[in-house]
């Protein structure tokens, strides 16, 4: 065999390895573009007995139990069945209060019960439900607060034509759930506030977060066309940041100090855009991580913080419930 010969064969060789090590590459990019967008419109929770003994292990569960709860279905986005019920107290009925409190990703209504002492206790009715996806509600595909805000806006005015008393209005988010009810002012003017706990700016700004942090900045681009070629989502749209310009809305943003999941430069951008446009104000609990603003905070500290940020924002005059109310 020739000199020549042999330099050809090389030549090749090393074509032969760009180009393997090329589509290794893009094979590797593609499957996690897959991957992400799998994984996240796919979410497999807890069931609600598992929710309830995470929470009462955790200290947070409260007197969920106690309350008269009324079960019913509300027909979301494209008719899909969201699985609800409506949590009432003594001190909450005839109050004309009322609260839909959206649950976080990969958990489902039951994790709500944890916020329900404190909104009870300030005399608003529960409105818990399972997200799309989620709890009971038959398999879809989630997408953090797109769709989710869609159906909100379904159970919101079903909220108005179910319960004929209604005179505030409020929404309670945590997470996924915080992403979904801010969302959802693009298609409401019946909000009266919003308490947005531990969300995220925009889904494209988390998953490219969530990336960056690991030192993989082009999977956070793959996400985003897995999001749009297999689920139709652009993730630049899942924008809570963007949907809260110009509603005049009170919102109250909560956020744990050391978060690592959502940073909390979410809740900071978000909290300089509302200045503009509503009353707002933003309350960092030290210690909570994600998700757990409530139970660090403890359940007087998170009531009080709601009711003086209703005070300061005019939806009430006061936060103690009547004394002849609670006699009733």
């Amino acid at each position: 065999m020739s000199d020549s010969a042999k330099k050809v064969d090389k030549k090749k060789v090393i074509k032969t390895v760009i180009v393997c090590v090329a589509l290794f590459l893009v094979l590797n990019l593609f499957g996690a573009a897959i991957g992400t967008s799998a994984s996240i419109t796919h979410p497999k929770g807890p069931t609600y007995d598992k929710e309830k003994e995470d929470l009462e292990t955790r200290g947070i569960y409260g007197n969920f139990d106690s309350y008269v709860k009324t079960d019913y279905i509300v027909k979301g986005y494209e008719d899909y069945d969201l699985h609800c019920t409506c949590v009432s107290d003594f001190k909450s009925v005839g109050t004309g209060r009322y609260v839909i409190i959206s649950h976080g990703y990969k958990s489902n209504m039951i994790g709500d019960a944890k916020y329900c002492d404190p909104y009870i206790e300030l005399g608003f009715t529960c409105i818990i439900y399972d997200l799309r996806a989620h709890g009971k509600n038959a398999k879809a595909v989630c997408s953090m607060g797109g769709y989710e805000s869609i159906d909100l806006n379904y159970i919101i005015e079903d909220t108005f034509s179910r319960y004929e008393d209604v005179e505030i209005l409020g929404l309670q988010g945590e997470s996924m759930g915080t992403s979904t009810a801010l969302n959802a002012l693009k298609y409401t003017d019946k909000v009266d506030f919003v308490v947005a706990d531990c969300g995220f700016e925009s889904l494209k700004f988390m998953l490219h977060d969530m990336y960056n942090d690991m030192y993989l900045y082009p999977l956070g681009f793959c996400a985003d066309i897995g999001f749009k070629i297999f689920y139709n989502i652009d993730t630049s749209e899942v924008s809570a940041i963007d949907a809260i310009r110009g509603r005049n809305v009170p919102i109250l943003f909560v956020h744990g100090a050391d978060d690592e999941w959502i940073d909390i430069e979410n809740s900071e951008d978000m909290y300089d855009v509302a200045q503009e446009y509503c009353y707002t104000e933003f309350w960092v609990v030290p210690g909570a991580e994600h998700a757990e603003s409530r139970q660090i905070a403890g359940e007087e500290a998170y009531r009080n913080h709601i009711g003086q940020f209703l005070i300061n924002a005019g939806v009430i005059e006061d936060y103690e419930i009547d004394i002849e109310l609670e006699a009733a």
